[in-house]
């Protein structure tokens, strides 16, 4: 399996009293797991989108060709093109020209159609995740931008419609009339982040803290800036900007969007979530209230989740918002713990036991055994009904499983080296805390 880290900083594995990965209020977010890197290839070798999984799989791939200049793709469906323009009437489109996509229109004649995106006819491009990407998300960029006539550019973001912070203003800063024909000098590579993590060191980009993940963008040449003519494309490396910080790395000086599942803190009854830290896994299924009901804010209830250390203990800490009433809110929680190694049967810790803290104030306790199986046929659904039935007294948290392997390769002693996962299956009422 894949295993690429995208962030620039952070720390491989966990460190005593340092959280893995955590929501920092509920509701706030969003938590994002990285699924792949979508590139975008506009070269002489050939005009494209790339998506390489994370997760082991063979690469995606989307061709574009523009005949008569208009952009058209083949292949799997990774990403949508979309123009606009203040003359409806010209019908603009998305447009492909000399590896550099921009806008192209009706009657607009010699020079560059289809190249550019044009100030002074009101055009705009629009980018969006589509087809295999579609409910993904976008957490980190970089973005080859050329520029013509002195003009900047304005990037919107948006995410299911609705647009994600300010608009995003990226300056034209090179040589000559900041043009395209002018080679990389004229080309901006833009930096877009989410976590601070990813914030890059001082370079030849322009950098721009977001304020949440995106899966759509549009690109226009900015209306702040006087200058009349103002021109910007789309570019992915032919005569570009160089490669940014995490391109360079990578031997690319393409366009590069980070693609996340991203968690806003939000889940509704009948959902799951799957949140990871590099030592520990939750996959969480909300169940219906214990009365059958659905309660909590509109769009569903809000949880935190923690992961870390904690003295020798691995912990995973699952906070929710409660939904009122004299009903609870029921969960069944899969929580898989890494160890770099097996237990040490003579003399180490053995990582049999879970215990919990449901933060009402009894403390760090063993959980003990469910008295039955509280899903219905094993499927994981949760029936409404009594949780006195699955709940020895006094515990909001019972264990419905657990299990434990090796994985990795033997020595010549034959004892086995490599990663001890254990799997702890917990059914809960309300939140706590897990510790292993």
């Amino acid at each position: 399996m894949k295993r690429r880290r995208w962030w620039l900083a952070g720390a491989a594995g966990v460190v005593a009293a340092i959280s893995l990965l955590m929501v920092p209020a509920l509701g706030d977010g969003p938590i994002t797991t990285e699924v792949g890197v979508l590139r975008l290839h506009l070269d002489s070798d050939g005009d494209k989108l790339i998506f390489d999984p994370t997760a082991a799989g063979s690469n995606q791939t989307q061709t574009l060709t523009a005949p008569g200049c208009k952009l058209t793709s083949t292949g799997v469906s990774l990403v949508s093109f979309a123009a606009s323009a203040t003359q409806t009437n010209k019908n603009p489109f998305p447009g492909l020209k000399d590896h550099r996509i921009g806008v192209g229109q009706t009657g607009e004649g010699n020079g560059e159609p289809c190249a550019r995106i044009n100030k002074d006819l009101g055009q705009a491009l629009t980018v969006g995740l589509t087809g295999a990407l579609n409910g993904r998300a976008v957490s980190y960029a970089e973005i080859d931008l050329g520029f013509k006539f002195n003009g900047s550019a304005t990037l919107q973001l948006f995410r299911s419609g609705a647009q994600v912070g300010d608009d995003i203003t990226v300056p034209c800063s090179g040589a000559s009339d900041c043009g395209p024909d002018s080679g990389g000098s004229d080309n901006e590579r833009v930096i877009l982040f989410l976590s601070p993590l990813d914030d890059p060191p001082a370079g030849h980009w322009q950098e721009f803290q977001i304020a949440g993940v995106f899966d759509t963008i549009v690109i226009k040449p900015s209306d702040s800036v006087p200058a009349a003519k103002g021109v910007v494309s789309l570019e992915g490396g032919f005569n570009g900007s160089l490669a940014g910080p995490v391109g360079g790395p990578l031997g690319t000086d393409d366009t590069l969007f980070r693609v996340v599942d991203a968690f806003d803190g939000e889940i509704d009854c009948g959902e799951d979530e799957t949140q990871s830290g590099e030592d520990a896994t939750l996959h969480i299924t909300r169940g219906f209230d214990t009365d059958g009901g659905c309660k909590g804010p509109t769009d569903g209830l809000l949880f935190n989740f923690e992961a870390g250390t904690e003295g020798n203990e691995l912990f995973v800490d699952f906070i929710t918002e409660p939904v009122g009433g004299a009903s609870v809110a029921q969960f069944l929680e899969v929580i898989t713990w890494e160890f770099d190694n097996p237990p040490d049967v003579s003399s180490g810790p053995q990582h049999r036991t879970i215990s919990y803290d449901d933060h009402v104030g009894d403390g760090k306790r063993v959980m003990p055994w469910c008295k039955e199986d509280p899903r219905v046929d094993t499927s994981g659904v949760l029936p409404a009904g009594n949780p006195a039935d699955y709940l020895p007294l006094g515990h909001t948290s019972c264990l419905i499983e657990s299990s434990s392997r090796v994985t990795g390769v033997l020595d010549i002693l034959d004892y086995p080296l490599g990663t001890f996962l254990k799997v702890d299956i917990v059914y809960n009422i309300g939140d706590g805390k897990r510790y292993t």
